[in-house]
């Protein structure tokens, strides 16, 4: 929305609002501005009182708060080299200031630009501001059927932007017409336009009285989905994520709501949602349109390769291959294996999306692993069944039960030839996550923050009860600036419950997602027989993140931790380690390598650790 505006003194003018031709492609800057940046050089401003300044275009009358958007506005411009040259520049500046002091309410100001030949060439502006012309009166007028009462009582309380005596700028008044456009839109009138703002100005008494002239059209209700370019996917499936019923109200947020939950499942490279075409019929009253849903389905086979490297865990490399919308319902089969100096493991999985309803996901697993840590060696397997319901847009809470068999030794004692262990475990697990960032591999701002509560029945010669307690938080914040994040991490953990719970459930600190600096499980407590987990675990990590380039970074970074032998976590058990990263960002994600310090090395701990590995450390 904008328009121009000429002032005349003793007159009374009704001012079409309209952007006149020549702005027509340039860009509107809003926060209280109607300025068109059409000026390719600019020029150094000076006070408003200055004096003449050889060299510079001199500007003068102009209110003391306006300077600094003048100053943006107007950057430097080249010496000119003949009057014709400097009464282009000065023009070109008064243009640009009679909009900018009309955007800001004075309407009545004089701007004119001079240049003058002399020992050097001298241009500029002179400006006699006027008084700020301030909100006479706002009102709405409907071209055309006005809305239901109700909807008219909304959308007058939207105009105490533009209250009376208020200033009469530019920028209120533009966003009182997006606001009210936005709330004839979510009340069903799909088609509501507005014509240009009425402004009439009194230039005795410096006032504008506006009026907002909309069209509402039609009232739209939704009728029938069409959903075109589904190939795989089944028409019903996609019927289910439909956040409306036929009938509803229609409402720019339902439609966008669609197009989100369809980008969400992967299974498109595009998807649209739109409104059928208006009836040539403009008879009033309500009329119902159907939606129109247009789909480009993605490959649906997808294989990862991926790695890690540390000096404390050594290499490891994880492959995966996945099957997506297997039957049509959005179905994912995925295989994954790890080979890694520490682990491997081979792990199976089926989930299917919008399970009894949408939001609510169901995912079966079995896995088999091998695991050879410097506190246990553990192998077996596990078969579990989850399900996942998204609450909110952020929230959402899931329910496992997992079954396995896992044969456990201490590598220590195991070449003493002590026997091993052979357990067998039922368990639950509930949990609650609250995601409130963009890029979960590499966040800039929000918070994400997750809570279990994991109890078990453990067979390992008796039955013994353990219930395991996590909680996890993480922040993250650009501090307002393009380059820079800043991200903190806490994680607390407690161990109820008998003693001589396997190894897997207790809790161990130490190396990369950790606390780097120090070797992996270090941090844990210690027995006769080497390592052993503990009953608690308590871990903080804070970083600083700078955005060098496009696809370099470099990360500064502080870790400490520890896992105790009490349920308590142990905060005054815990070692620092520090140090700083790399990362190079690839289109799918970071890519980081960390070098890390112990700041409370002991005896036997190496002084310095390295980590290789994709995405951020948290």
């Amino acid at each position: 929305m904008a328009w121009s505006f000429s002032y005349f003194p003793g007159r009374r003018l009704r001012v079409p609002r309209r952007i006149v031709s020549r702005w027509a492609d340039a860009p509107v800057i809003r926060k209280g501005l109607l300025v068109i940046l059409t000026v390719l050089g600019a020029t150094a401003l000076s006070s408003p009182n200055a004096s003449a300044q050889a060299g510079r275009l001199e500007i003068s009358g102009v209110p003391a708060f306006l300077n600094r958007d003048l100053q943006r506005l107007l950057p430097a411009e080249a010496e000119p080299q003949s009057l014709f040259e400097a009464n282009r520049q000065a023009r070109r500046a008064a243009s640009i200031l009679s909009q900018l002091l009309e955007s800001e309410g004075f309407y009545a100001a004089r701007v004119t630009p001079f240049a003058e030949d002399g020992v050097q060439l001298r241009r500029g502006v002179r400006v006699e501001a006027g008084g700020l012309f301030i909100i006479g009166s706002s009102t709405i007028s409907f071209l055309g059927p006005p809305p239901e009462d109700e909807i008219q009582t909304a959308l007058s309380k939207l105009l105490d932007g533009v209250a009376t005596g208020a200033p009469a700028q530019a920028g209120p008044i533009l966003a009182t017409e997006d606001a009210i456009l936005r709330r004839l839109n979510g009340a069903g009138y799909a088609d509501a336009s507005a014509d240009p703002v009425d402004a009439l100005a009194d230039g005795e008494l410096q006032t504008l009285d506006l009026t907002f002239r909309l069209k509402a059209g039609r009232k739209v209700t939704l009728g029938p989905v069409r959903i075109e370019g589904a190939q795989r996917t089944r028409t019903e499936f996609i019927e289910d994520m439909i956040p409306w019923a036929m009938g509803e109200t229609f409402s720019p947020e339902r439609l966008e709501e669609l197009r989100r939950r369809l980008g969400e499942t992967g299974l498109f490279n595009a998807a649209s949602v739109r409104l059928d075409p208006a009836p040539a019929d403009s008879s009033p009253g309500t009329v119902v349109r159907g939606v129109e849903v247009e789909l480009a389905e993605a490959k649906n086979r997808t294989f990862t390769l991926g790695g890690s490297a540390s000096t404390s865990e050594g290499f490891g490399l994880n492959a995966g291959w996945e099957l997506r919308n297997a039957r049509g319902r959005g179905e994912t089969f995925a295989i994954e294996g790890v080979a890694a100096n520490l682990q491997r493991r081979l792990e199976t999985s089926f989930s299917r999306p919008n399970f009894g309803h949408y939001g609510r996901l169901l995912r079966v697993s079995a896995r088999i692993e091998d695991l050879e840590t410097d506190a246990y060696l553990q192998t077996g397997g596990a078969i579990s069944a989850e399900v996942e319901d998204q609450i909110t847009g952020r929230l959402r809470a899931s329910l496992a039960i997992e079954a396995g068999y896992s044969r456990i030794s201490n590598p220590q004692v195991r070449l003493a030839g002590a026997s091993r262990r052979d357990v067998t475990s039922l368990g639950a697990t509930a949990a609650a996550e609250y995601i409130g960032v963009r890029d979960i591999l590499d966040p800039t701002n929000g918070v994400r923050a997750r809570i279990a509560i994991e109890p078990a029945l453990i067979r390992d010669g008796s039955l013994i009860g353990v219930t395991r307690l996590t909680g996890e938080a993480s922040v993250y914040s650009d501090l307002g600036t393009p380059k820079i994040v800043g991200a903190a991490r806490v994680r607390i953990g407690s161990l109820a419950g008998a003693n001589g719970a396997p190894p897997d459930r207790l809790f161990f600190a130490g190396g990369g997602g950790s606390v780097r600096g120090y070797e992996h499980q270090s941090l844990s407590p210690l027995s006769e027989t080497g390592l052993e987990g503990g009953r608690s675990l308590a871990e903080i990590s804070l970083e600083a993140r700078w955005r060098t380039s496009e696809r370099l970074g470099l990360v500064a970074f502080v870790d400490a931790g520890a896992a105790g032998q009490s349920q308590r976590p142990p905060f005054d058990e815990m070692r620092a380690g520090a140090g700083l990263g790399v990362r190079y960002y690839a289109g799918f994600g970071p890519l980081r390598a960390d070098i890390a310090v112990p700041l409370n090395r002991r005896a036997g701990d190496a002084s310095v650790q390295v980590y290789v590995s994709i995405g951020q450390a948290f």
